[in-house]
């Protein structure tokens, strides 16, 4: 007998599709409508999850925002020789400080006591100080008020000077008799207690106004600098951060008090009776609102927690509490909550009213049953899980399956040619790029969106002269391994290598596709980097090759990210002054003899997780504005590989109490610290370059407005 030839699919998709639709169209569309509802309900509360995440993050970047400018201001004054002489004008810093508190109006005052009894004290009028001043006297034309107590011979005397906006007098009262002591308030006495550390205290009524804030105060040889935070202004920017009057927003310490409030009339509690009655700061125990209430509950029950759904009297809330710490290194709790309504829209309702409309028309096809179903259902079936796999870029296996009818064999051919194209062509570009285009479906285009992105640059050191010392054909598989190695990695951390450049790799974070926490992230991958490549010597070295050393820059900031090309040749790449930065931190890797160096942006975000030592503040050949450099060490907690070690930690300390000094501008006292840090750590390359530097300081100091910026004329 002969074997009969294989014979073609003798039936087309639209006979299939016609003749077994009526039977088919009850079960699946059944199936289909409770599995979509099903579907839209969980995505639904996925999204309502995701958005409540980024308003989190919002409110956190806010929260930086609000508190970076008094802890900047702060630690100016305190740095400022003026500001710290407890005799003598202040004439010198007094336009610092007037415009500091005019560009920031969250702070209600700034001043310092001294330790002989001396106070100096700033005062910015808003709206709420305005009673304040009349009822001390001053002029309606006052925008700033100027605190002034001496000392002398036990005889303690204030004057107030009044200014306008522009900072001319337009009053003034004459010496009386002063009661207030700063060295008996308890921000004096808490940052005495705590010296180089910056204090921050409960809320509690200013002395002056007697409103309601907070204080961040340093204390310095003499002294305590303070800033004053008032209740109002801070309740108003939390008022700013609520879409609506559902929401609540509450802060608290370690200790349960109250450090923000939706409604600021919580924030404080009476105690005692008659003229022993005082406002005392609220815990979290006297708060009354039940979702509050509800979300502690889940908060004392499990800690902090990112999310939580709460039942609140028929309403559904979804809830999170964050465990934060504060700049000055304090410990406190953000609870935030928020109908899920809010989030969810119309999605979950609609998915439930489409399910009445699809039975009803489902419904219409109830006569037929499944006699063709299996001949077209299967290898649809499979074909539709075989498009998920391509969406989500899932390309590795190949799509091994046919069907007896002729267009779906097509497409079948036709899908399993598509998954190898892409597969290949993703070899070319950005995986994360394609697995974009291929879940939004858009057509690429020329141009770009502005976004803040973490970007990575490496570079071997000395590579021309490993490239002329072997040949071309064992040079380019080498390149190859260790591309592999490090890009491969940098893949799977969420990275987008860019391109190679040369020898170099261009790498970033955060684009096409968001990466939380994209700097930690960054971070991390740079030291996993050298951590690989550092077990790829080991295996070069059994096979008698020499080892390649790499240097990385890591820096984030606003970039351009898009598509560069022409119509028939696209690109899709990273460019603006955040990508040039990242490049040169990689170059001066060689002149201050380090492996990874990160700017302050960096180092400012990931400080909680990872060991950084300040280098230098420099400007590197055609970067637009000069940029704090960072060595990154290690990650505070991690792999044993990563980790930084304790020898790196006793090198950041001693090298912070150096550049204190550095900083100071007194250059035989730098000389002597750069000496000490010197005979513990006598291989330090960074110490010996300030070591020229500040002997050539010493001979030929820097003009009084020098900004410690080192400028680099080459690359």
């Amino acid at each position: 007998m002969h074997s009969s030839p294989a014979r073609e699919p003798r039936f087309t998709l639209f006979a299939t599709i016609l003749t077994m639709f009526l039977s088919a169209a009850l079960l699946v569309g059944v199936g289909v409508t409770i599995t979509d509802y099903v579907q839209n309900r969980r995505n639904a509360i996925r999204v309502a999850a995701d958005s409540f995440k980024e308003r989190i993050d919002r409110i956190n970047e806010r929260r930086v925002a609000f508190f970076g400018s008094p802890f900047l201001i702060l630690e100016q004054l305190h740095d400022d020789p003026v500001f710290r002489q407890a005799t003598g004008p202040k004439d010198a810093v007094l336009k610092s400080i007037l415009s500091g508190l005019t560009l920031n109006p969250q702070i209600s005052a700034v001043y310092v006591g001294y330790e002989n009894g001396n106070y100096f004290h700033v005062l910015s009028i808003a709206d709420t100080e305005k009673s304040f001043v009349e009822k001390l006297g001053g002029p309606p034309a006052t925008r700033f008020a100027i605190q002034e107590i001496r000392a002398d011979n036990g005889a303690r005397a204030r004057t107030w000077k009044f200014l306008d906006a522009a900072g001319r007098q337009v009053g003034m009262l004459g010496d009386e008799i002063a009661s207030y002591d700063p060295r008996r308030r308890d921000w004096y006495r808490d940052a005495r207690a705590q010296p180089g550390k910056v204090t921050r205290t409960t809320p509690y009524v200013f002395a002056a106004t007697s409103q309601l804030g907070m204080t961040l105060a340093k204390a310095f040889e003499g002294g305590v600098v303070g800033v004053d935070i008032t209740l109002e202004r801070l309740m108003s920017y939390i008022r700013s951060v609520r879409s609506n009057e559902n929401q609540r927003f509450v802060a608290f310490d370690d200790q349960n008090r109250l450090l923000a409030h939706f409604d600021p009339d919580r924030m404080f509690k009476a105690s005692g009776d008659g003229d022993a009655k005082s406002v005392e700061l609220a815990t979290t125990a006297d708060l009354t609102d039940s979702v509050v209430r509800e979300a502690l509950k889940v908060f004392a029950r499990d800690g902090a927690y990112q999310s939580a759904i709460l039942d609140v009297g028929g309403s559904e809330y979804i809830a999170t509490v964050l465990h934060q710490v504060a700049r000055d290194g304090g410990n406190f709790f953000v609870l935030y909550a928020a109908p899920l309504s809010d989030f969810m829209g119309p999605l979950a309702h609609a998915a439930a009213r489409s399910i009445l409309a699809a039975l009803s028309v489902f419904a219409l096809a109830l006569p037929a049953i499944i006699y063709f179903a299996h001949s077209i259902s299967k290898p649809l079936s499979r074909l539709s899980q075989e498009a998920k796999l391509i969406q989500s870029f899932q390309l590795a296996d190949p799509i091994k399956m046919e069907s007896r009818v002729h267009e779906v064999n097509t497409l079948i051919r036709s899908m399993s040619g598509m998954k190898g194209a892409i597969r290949e062509v993703s070899k070319f570009v950005p995986k994360a790029l394609v697995r974009e285009l291929l879940q939004s479906e858009r057509t690429v285009e020329v141009g770009g969106v502005t976004r803040r992105v973490s970007m990575l640059f490496s570079d071997i050191r000395d590579f021309t002269d490993i490239a002329g010392g072997m040949p071309p054909e064992t040079l380019m598989i080498n390149l190859s391994e260790y591309f592999e190695e490090l890009a491969s990695l940098i893949i799977r951390e969420s990275g987008t290598v860019d391109k190679y450049i040369g020898d170099a790799i261009f790498a970033f974070w955060n684009a096409p596709l968001p990466v939380a926490r994209h700097e930690h992230v960054a971070c991390a991958t740079a030291l996993k980097c050298r951590v690989a490549l550092r077990h790829l010597n080991e295996r070069w070295a059994e096979r008698g090759l020499v080892p390649w050393h790499t240097r990385f820059g890591v820096h984030v900031g606003e970039a351009v990210l898009g598509n560069v090309g022409s119509s028939d040749r696209i690109d899709y790449t990273a460019i603006g002054d955040t990508v040039n930065i990242a490049s040169r931190l990689e170059g001066l890797n060689k002149y201050y003899g380090s492996s990874i160096l990160a700017s302050g942006g960096i180092a400012d975000v990931c400080s909680d997780q990872f060991l950084f030592r300040r280098v230098d503040r420099s400007q590197p050949k055609g970067a637009g504005k000069p940029v704090d450099v960072f060595e990154l060490l290690g990650m505070i907690e991690g792999p044993e590989e990563s980790r930084a070690t304790p020898e790196m930690a006793r090198l950041v300390e001693d090298w912070n109490r150096v550049y204190k000094v550095y900083a100071s501008r007194d250059w035989l006292r730098t000389l002597d610290a750069l000496q000490e840090f010197a005979a513990g750590h006598p291989d330090d390359v960074v110490a010996g370059i300030y070591l020229s530097r500040v002997i050539g300081f010493v001979l030929d100091p820097p003009p009084d407005n020098w900004d410690g910026i080192i400028h680099f004329s080459q690359k």
